[in-house]
Formats: structure tokens, sequence, C-alpha cells
């Protein structure tokens, strides 16, 4: 790959010392971060490419730690209900009728959304039984975006055996890891309440053998919680506990409601939660108390779960929620600073992804960041409080390039990886046809 600079821009490393540079360069080789600091006319010059970023916001692209991509055809399906009436009612039959193309069409839309609103890296739970997987991840990886796509495993309905699902997840995994392309996988059973006892087991240890991560929905709601307890006497967390479920690093997505004990189990096995708070408003599940898990030491990322329960992948707008739920709740403004919230979104995602080297502008980094231009913008006037502007003001259109391992996959608000048009076309047409 060619040496790529990136030049004359203001830029927000969100490393530990919070360092900024305001005629700033980043030298970018082989989709590594080679140089991050002030403009030297020598460095660029021997460079092969120069891009000029005058005036432009450069940060570490976003980190959406749990996302459904292929439920992107139904935004707005499923209005005003509670979690399980939600999946029952609504999404769960709504998705026994997708197709392959739905689910092709479905995520290639997520991927565009998260593309223009600045998110870098995702963490993917794909759920419709019986579709093609080793196809969809295909699609998925055309975009260029850095991430996980993990196959849900369900103790099936039907009351079949659980061999299929654990073979099918085995083989999935595998034909993800052996292409070692910028989307990886994890091991991904959906929940307590969506898997037996055994498949949540066996989950954990195909994860281990395979040396993969462990993904899963956990203590979302009061309903969740008081389930499990009545079946094993036990809250989520600490029912995983006891049949041996932490094997291998796990992200949690939710942990809404969790008691002292819940979360010294995740302090200690180095659990990450993805906390989703608008999906988690929206649904009326609650809100997280993400101020006493930082406090206790438990790992937080970032996440807008899928837009049927969102109904956006606009991150910017996750983290500001996120912020402000925290002030509110705890009625203290100090909890959860513009640079912690940042970090949440961006390095701390990452770290809880597995991606060490992903969310910071430093030397020896993944080279993905994107671009804001404040330039002509209100919202962004008057420009001297830049780190706040991008909690409390900026928004996913803002976004104007979108750079993941040195390439672009948006230049100056021009997709390059993905037909817009042609995708919103289909995705319309498809949804008439088979699930209106």
């Amino acid at each position: 790959m060619m040496k790529k600079a990136f030049t004359h821009c203001n830029i927000f490393t969100l490393d530990e010392q919070g360092t900024q540079y305001e005629n700033g360069c980043i030298i970018v080789n082989d989709g590594t971060i080679e140089y991050v600091g002030e403009y030297h006319d020598a460095f660029v010059q021997a460079c092969d490419e120069q891009i000029d970023w005058t005036g432009k916001w450069v940060m570490p692209g976003l980190v959406n730690s749990h996302v459904h991509i292929v439920m992107n055809v139904l935004r707005g399906a499923a209005e005003d209900l509670s979690l399980h009436r939600w999946l029952n009612e609504k999404i769960w039959p709504l998705e026994s009728k997708f197709t392959d193309e739905i689910a092709e069409v479905s995520a290639q839309a997520a991927l565009i959304e998260m593309i223009k609103s600045g998110t870098t890296t995702f963490n993917d739970m794909y759920n419709p039984i019986g579709l093609d997987c080793t196809r969809l991840y295909e699609t998925v990886k055309q975009a260029g975006l850095r991430g996980y796509f993990s196959y849900t495993l369900f103790t099936p309905p039907d009351g079949s055996s659980e061999a299929d699902t654990l073979a099918r997840a085995r083989d999935v995994a595998n034909y993800i890891r052996r292409d070692n392309s910028l989307v990886s996988t994890m091991i991904a059973p959906h929940s307590p309440y969506a898997c037996s006892t055994g498949l949540l087991q066996k989950s954990a240890e195909l994860a281990a053998e395979l040396g993969l991560r462990l993904h899963i929905h956990v203590s979302e709601t009061e309903h969740e919680v008081d389930l499990i307890r009545s079946q094993h006497g036990l809250t989520p967390v600490q029912y995983l506990r006891e049949i041996g479920f932490f094997q291998a690093p796990a992200v949690f997505a939710h942990g809404v409601v969790l008691d002292e004990q819940d979360k010294e189990i995740l302090r200690e096995t180095n659990t990450t939660i993805a906390h989703n708070p608008v999906s988690n408003l929206k649904l009326g599940s609650g809100i997280a108390d993400v101020a006493a898990l930082l406090e206790e030491g438990i790992h937080v990322g970032i996440a807008t779960d899928s837009v049927a329960s969102n109904n956006n992948l606009d991150m910017f707008e996750e983290l500001r929620i996120a912020a402000l739920l925290q002030k509110g709740t705890h009625r203290n403004p100090e909890l959860i600073p513009v640079d912690t919230i940042l970090r949440m979104a961006t390095h701390q995602g990452a770290k809880g992804l597995g991606l060490a080297k992903t969310g910071m502008l430093k030397p020896g980094f993944a080279a993905d960041f994107i671009t804001i231009h404040p330039a002509g913008k209100i919202h962004l006037t008057p420009s001297n409080h830049a780190l706040s502007h991008l909690v409390y003001a900026t928004n996913g259109r803002d976004v104007e390039d979108n750079v993941v391992n040195g390439q672009f996959l948006m230049k100056d608000k021009q997709l390059l990886t993905l037909d817009e048009e042609r995708v919103s076309q289909t995705l319309n047409r498809l949804y008439a046809e088979h699930l209106q």
C-alpha cells in the first residue's frame, strides 16, 4: 500500500494524555498509523499521496459494540412494545420471512448508515435462522469496515437437536477465521432465555476452543432477570457463572439490571458491557448504571443495537445520550466527562472487542479515523470547544470522511464501497414484497 499523508488538520488523538494538534498531520503506511503530530513538510513530501484536510477535525472512528445489521429493513416496524413483546409479536415473526436477499441488502443499508455517520468498527450478532451466513459475510466484508460478524445460536423452538446449530456456528466461525479479513467473528448465543443450559455451555466451550470471544444479550430487562431467577434461582450473570460460561472473554450486551454480586462477577471475569442507551430507553428496559460500572472497574463500550429498537445507527447520538443519562439519573454533572465518553465510544470500545490497537490516533495503531468540517455549520460554532462539540453538538450527518485501514470508505461525503441509491430502492421493494 502507498504511504499517505493527511495534512493541515485539527487532530484529536483521544490518547491517554488527550493530545491535540492544531496544524496536524497523520502519516499512514500499510493500514497502520506511522506518525501523528505537527505538520512537517519533509515528512509529507516523502509520502506517495497527500490529502489536504485544512480546517477539518480528525478523530478516531467510532466503535459500535453491539448491533444487528440485518435488521435495518425493520426500522419502524415494531413500536411502543416491551422487549419480550417486541421480539415475540413483531421481530421474530418478521425475521422468519427473511430471504437471503433481504438479509444481504438490509446489511448493506446498515453498513452504509454506519460509514456515513462515523462508525469504523462494529460488533454484529446475526439473527435470522436458515439463511446463508457465508454469503452474507462476503457482502459485509466488501463494505470495508472493521468488525465482527457472528452467527447467533438459539435453542431450536421446534425441539430439534442443538447439535446442528452448534455445527453451523463452528462452520461459520472457521470460514471467517480462515479468510483473515478486517471482519472477524465471535461465538454468539442469543441470551440465557433463548438458549438452554447445555447450548450456553457448549457455546462457551467452542469459543475457548477456537480462541474467540463470546457475544450475548444479558440482563437487559427486569422481566429477563425474574424469568432466569424463577428457573434457576440466580440472576442471569450468576447463572452464567454457575454453569461455567466464562471460558472466554465476553461482551455482554445491555447489563441494565445488575446487583452488586453481578458487578463483582463482571469485574472478576473482565467482561465488557455494551451499553445501548437509546434502545434501552425506547423499549422501556431501563437505564444501565454506567457510572457505577465504571467506578467498579468494569469495562463499558457504547452501542446502538438495531434500528428496529433505536431507530438509527448514529453513534454520536448514542454517546451524547449515554453521558446525559448518567448526569441526570445521578444528579451529578461531573459524571462521564467528554473525554471519558469519547474514549468509551472509541478505544475503550475497541479494547472490549479485543482490538487493543484500534480507536486511538497514535503510531502503531490501526489507521481508522473520521473527519468533521466545522466550517459553515452553525451548530458547531464557535469552534473553540471542539471536544465538547463532538459530544454535545455533533451528529452523524456532520461526518465528511471515513477511513478504515488507511482506505477511504467515504471521501468528502461520497460513499466509495457501496451504492446507497440502489440499496435504498431495493430495500423498499423487498419490504413491500415480503414484509408489508
